[in-house]
Parts: C-alpha cells; structure tokens; sequence
C-alpha cells in the first residue's frame, strides 16, 4: 500500500502514477470513514480531492469524490493488476470524460455547483459526532460551507426536511451510480 505516512508530496506522485498508468487500485479510508475501502480507477486528482470511477463485480459504477484527509492510503499490488488486466482485456475501461472535465475539483462549494449543472443527484456520505449520515438525493442550496440535499428514503418518498451539511462533515460524494440514476426516476413527492 502507498502509504500517506511517507509524505504528502510522495503520497501525491503515487497517485498521478496511477492516474497517467490508468491504473485499478484500491484506495484505504481514515478511520472515521464509515466504509474501509473502494476499488477502481483514478480519473482526477487536485489539491484537495480525488476522483475514482468505483467499480463493482467488472462493471464500473459510478464516480466518488474523497477529500484527501480521508485517505490512508492506496494499493496497487497482484489483486487490482489481475482485476486492471481484466478489464482491460474485457474492453470495459471506458469513462465519461464529459463528466470528468465538468466536474471541479476546486473546493466543495465549485465541486456541489459543477454537479448541480450537470443536473446529479449525489450520494453524501457525511458524519456528526453521534451518527454517520446517509443523503441522497437533488443538491438544493451550495454555499461556501455547506451543501443542502432533497434527501429521499428507500421507498422512494422525498424527505420533508432537506439535510443541511457542513462540509467539514463530509466523507464522500457519489454520483453517476447506477442506484441514484435509476431511483430517481421513481420517486414520490
């Protein structure tokens, strides 16, 4: 595993050696991610963030947006090569690069507003001192602290209370996944 602990300059040239390589990788959450891990191939990296198309059973699914300080690390070793070459082999490496280039990775409040244009709903992965949170849903409000989601249950019912939040809380962005691309066509006002 490429490890932060080396440094965060090292760490970020791994990185870019993985996204110029198209590399499958694995990448490893801090500890207070409610999720240990996701697998796929880096499409974008900036100072504060890091793009992943997550990938499922050899089928790609959907885009992950993690800020750098929940990552400990990134793996690239004989599992993700045999994964990369199926992939590879199967033609299945194939990204939306309209989507990649329309989505900055500036800063959160940049980031929520390039989503919303492409007209996204997003999976926020969020957490307070209590609870982690599960949103999703249409992305109402941005501003520079903050994101507001219409957020809606497994039923397909739109919440009456919108979550509210703080972008310091949050652990990942999805969007373009296969569940809130397909959900979305069934929700209930």
């Amino acid at each position: 595993m490429a490890d932060k602990m080396h440094s965060d300059k090292e760490f970020k040239k791994t990185i870019q050696d993985h996204l110029s390589k198209t590399h499958y990788v694995k990448v490893f959450f801090s500890e207070e991610c409610p999720e240990e891990f996701t697998s796929g191939f880096i499409l974008n990296v900036s100072e504060k963030f890091l793009m992943i198309q997550e990938s499922h059973n050899f089928t790609l699914d959907g885009i992950k947006i993690i800020p750098f300080n929940k990552i400990s690390g990134t793996r690239h070793k004989k599992f993700e090569k045999t994964s990369e070459k199926i992939f590879s082999e199967e033609g299945l490496i194939n990204f939306n690069q309209k989507i990649i280039s329309n989505t900055s990775l500036k800063n959160f409040e940049s980031l929520f507003k390039s989503l919303k244009k492409q007209n996204f709903h997003c999976i926020v992965e969020s957490s307070t001192k209590k609870k982690n949170i599960f949103s999703i849903g249409e992305i109402l409000e941005i501003n520079e602290r903050y994101v507001v989601i219409k957020n809606y249950d497994a039923t397909g019912k739109i919440e009456k209370k919108s979550d509210k939040i703080p972008f310091k809380n949050i652990h990942f962005i999805t969007f373009n996944d296969r569940y809130s691309l397909t959900f979305r066509k069934y929700l209930i006002e």
